[in-house]
């Protein structure tokens, strides 16, 4: 009975999927738009690989792929069962990530050892190895999944030793396999019996390669600089080898030896030696031949060091040079910064108020708009406006210091003057404090009387020019904060 229903079931989805066929099938896009919860599981499963879900998570990962790839068929024959199982396939992932962070708590060890392995590329080197640390390790989260934490700590050190040597392995393959290849190779062509001196050195130099990666598998660039002590040994015993079969081929005896070795060692010498004394001992000549060599290190070593001495001079000239560009750049920008803020405070005042000079990089305003009732220091209300534009001047320049000083003309007595000058600029100056909130200590008010006329005191107009306050904005500071 269970034969036919499992026939008939078949029979009706096939004729329900025929069904579907028939209509017109959505692209994988088209899928997408339409099922929104696909597209979402999609993500969720590529997202969940990359969180290594399928091996933390195995059962319920593949599960979800499932849901996936049954969903995706159904969407494209426009199916609205594609998101019932598209949910189920998402209920899936969230299992998945629950298990997951359940073994990635309990086998914490062994995921260490597996980014070890990983990190030394075992998956590639060893791949045959590596993967049956793999397929052990989707044996534990299975049990997990099962809910069989305590069987899955149970295996945990195995699948950990596992990784662990396969990483062993990997760096070893990694590191001296080029050394083992070519000291059997070396072997196999005889070399150890016409070299036997350098190959011993070669197979020593190997074999600390091995112990450094064993005592320490972490040490691999202390093993690399073994491995290739070790090929360098190879290869020298490999022309050694070759210089004694030439020997034999030869039939040279031991003079003919040493007469070769002189050759060679005039051949190599003959850019530095005119001809070497081979009339002396064989010490004299090698030891002659080292001294011209460090000569001519030596006077290297010279022009090196006078050509670094030329360029360090060179860059430091260049660089001097671009310093002082610069220097001049930003004089220039602060000039021009300047030159814009006169203009500023010049368009401020009109010519009944006050009149406007650059001094260098200060700035002068000659007010002569104030009208004080004669005799007095009170600044009248009809004179608040020019208040207001001598502290718009002041701001314009945030560092500066301000020198205000009055001034009479000659009409009165000088003791009358003096007081009456200092009294008027230090009403100005109280204003700029109290209303243009500038510090205090930034302020300077002076009293000159008649002292300092700008015009004749026989006129009506030039002791009315001579009746004065000014502001002398002293900025010292540049105009750095304020550009």
């Amino acid at each position: 009975m269970k034969g036919v229903d499992a026939y008939l079931a078949a029979v009706i989805t096939a004729v329900t999927l025929t069904g579907c066929a028939s209509q017109t099938a959505l692209t994988e896009q088209a899928a997408y738009q339409q099922y929104p919860a696909l597209e979402e599981l999609r993500d969720q499963v590529e997202q969940g690989k990359s969180q290594n879900l399928n091996v933390l998570s195995p059962q319920r990962y593949s599960q979800a792929r499932k849901s996936y790839q049954d969903a995706l068929q159904w969407a494209q024959a426009d199916n609205a069962k594609a998101t019932g199982i598209a949910r189920q396939g998402l209920a899936s992932i969230s299992e998945a990530r629950t298990n997951a962070e359940v073994a990635a708590y309990n086998l914490e060890d062994v995921l260490n050892a597996r980014q070890k392995a990983l990190a030394a590329n075992a998956d590639k080197v060893i791949p045959g190895e590596f993967m049956k640390a793999e397929d052990n390790l989707v044996k534990l989260t299975g049990m997990i999944e099962k809910g069989s934490v305590e069987d899955a700590k149970a295996g945990r050190a195995e699948v950990a030793r596992l990784y662990s040597q396969a990483e062993l392995n990997a760096l070893k393959g990694n590191i001296v396999d080029r050394a083992r290849d070519a000291l059997e190779s070396a072997r196999s062509r005889d070399i150890d019996d016409l070299a036997p001196k350098t190959m011993e050195m070669a197979q020593e130099e190997y074999q600390l390669a091995l112990k450094t990666l064993d005592a320490d598998r972490t040490d691999t660039e202390r093993a690399q600089t073994h491995a290739q002590k070790s090929l360098w040994n190879v290869m020298r015993a490999e022309y050694i080898a070759d210089t004694v079969k030439y020997f034999d081929e030869s039939d040279f005896n031991e003079e003919d030896k040493v007469l070769w070795y002189q050759q060679q060692l005039a051949t190599a010498a003959r850019p530095i030696n005119q001809q070497l004394p081979f009339d002396q001992p064989n010490k004299e000549v090698v030891r002659q031949v080292s001294a011209n060599i460090q000569g001519l290190m030596t006077d290297r070593d010279s022009a090196l060091l006078a050509l670094e001495n030329a360029k360090t001079r060179e860059m430091r000239a260049a660089s001097e040079k671009d310093e002082l560009m610069a220097q001049q750049q930003r004089e220039d920008q602060r000039k021009q910064a300047i030159t814009a803020k006169f203009a500023v405070v010049q368009s401020l005042f009109t010519e009944k108020e006050a009149d406007v000079y650059r001094q260098k990089d200060n700035v002068l305003i000659r007010a002569h708009g104030f009208n004080f009732p004669s005799g007095k220091s009170e600044i009248q209300g009809e004179n608040f406006a020019l208040v207001n534009k001598i502290i718009e001047a002041v701001k314009e320049f945030p560092n500066a210091r301000v020198v205000v000083s009055g001034h009479t003309d000659n009409r009165g007595s000088t003791e009358l003057n003096q007081g009456l000058s200092q009294q008027r600029a230090e009403e100005v100056a109280k204003m700029l404090k109290e209303i243009g909130r500038i510090p205090s200590n930034k302020i300077t008010a002076m009293g000159y009387g008649e002292q300092r006329p700008v015009s004749t005191n026989d006129t009506t107009e030039g002791r009315a020019d001579n009746r004065r306050v000014e502001v002398l904005i002293v900025n010292e500071g540049g105009v750095e904060q304020v550009y």
